[in-house]
């Protein structure tokens, strides 16, 4: 269930923590920068409350094709929070663990990261606290400590940080880490969900689905898909219908899935084109419609999704080769 490179990047911190000091060292460094690839590393940097996001994106895209992808100036930033980690600085320990587990303007060093992370969990951080956990739990770049991660989430948990209430909620139901405690790892994600994550309702649906941890209880997988979908979540909206039109989690409705779809597509998901054209590329819940299929990969590459432009270039290949060798 979980996604750790995704998870290190969630804004879900985003109103509760102030990166200001280290966002102005940043932005002094490389606000006159000539070079692409350090607007590029402010964006992946994603600072809470970064003042400069929309100049750095219009930096970004206004540049060439040629432009240097190399980042000039961010490795001078990086040695300024450095100094300012070593002299006791917790957000700036945060921040070094992150540019570290990120490879921003450096090497991506995970043995790195977590010292770094460590020290600024020991003196209070609970960003890097939540960090540190989801890397025991996966052992990314560290033995995997399933407990450790436990007391580190819920620690974050405590502190307000529901994406981590979400991990202690999957984990109390799994007993990863910890005593299995299913009643309250259920009511763990239904506040993680209440709060404002939505994925907490993926998990959710995928633990009533999937029955092994739970009771097998479509209806609510359904039901949790329905109420993360109807919060805007436009994967969620491609999900349920994708599971509409198929009828792969017990329930068929071709035109409530494809209203799903659409609505997935106007909020942005791209990838919902992919989606539709496999189900039709292989009769999956649909009679088999190689011209449809073609549809809608061909519309998903004109809005510049890569992975429908190679599945229309491999569906006309297979198709020629078929008229071939009839000739």
């Amino acid at each position: 269930m979980l996604n750790i490179q995704k998870i290190l990047n969630e804004r879900t911190w985003e109103y509760d923590y102030d990166d200001s000091e280290i966002d102005d060292i940043i932005w002094s460094e490389i606000a006159a920068s000539p070079s692409m690839g350090d607007f590029v590393c402010y964006l992946v940097h994603n600072l809470s409350h970064a003042k400069h996001r929309a100049e750095a994106q219009s930096r970004t895209a206004a540049t060439g094709n040629d432009a240097d992808p190399s980042p000039i100036h961010y490795p001078q930033a990086i040695e300024r929070i450095r100094t300012l980690a070593q002299n006791g600085n917790a957000t700036a320990m945060f921040h070094m663990g992150k540019v570290y587990a990120f490879g921003i303007a450096t090497e991506r060093d995970l043995s790195a990261a977590i010292g770094w992370y460590q020290q600024a969990t020991d003196r209070g951080d609970i960003r890097a606290s939540c960090n540190l956990g989801w890397l025991y739990q996966s052992g990314d770049g560290v033995a995997a400590d399933k407990e450790k991660a436990f007391r580190l989430l819920s620690a974050g948990a405590e502190n307000g940080m529901v994406v981590a209430l979400a991990s202690v909620g999957v984990m109390l139901v799994t007993g990863e880490g910890c005593s299995r405690d299913i009643v309250t790892g259920l009511q763990k994600l239904e506040h993680a969900f209440d709060a404002g994550y939505l994925n907490a309702g993926n998990h959710l649906s995928d633990l009533f689905f999937a029955g092994v941890h739970v009771p097998q209880d479509v209806e609510m997988g359904h039901e949790w898909l329905l109420r993360v979908a109807q919060k805007g979540d436009a994967r969620s909206m491609a999900i349920l219908g994708h599971h509409l039109i198929s009828g792969s989690r017990g329930k068929q409705d071709y035109e409530s899935g494809m209203k799903l779809f659409a609505s997935a597509l106007s909020h942005g998901f791209v990838t919902a084109h992919l989606w539709l054209g496999s189900l039709y590329r292989d009769g999956h819940g649909v009679e088999r419609d190689l011209a449809q299929a073609a549809f809608w990969y061909g519309q998903g590459a004109e809005a510049g999704d890569i992975n429908c432009a190679l599945a229309l270039a491999s569906l006309q290949t297979a198709e020629a080769a078929a008229e071939n060798h009839l000739q």
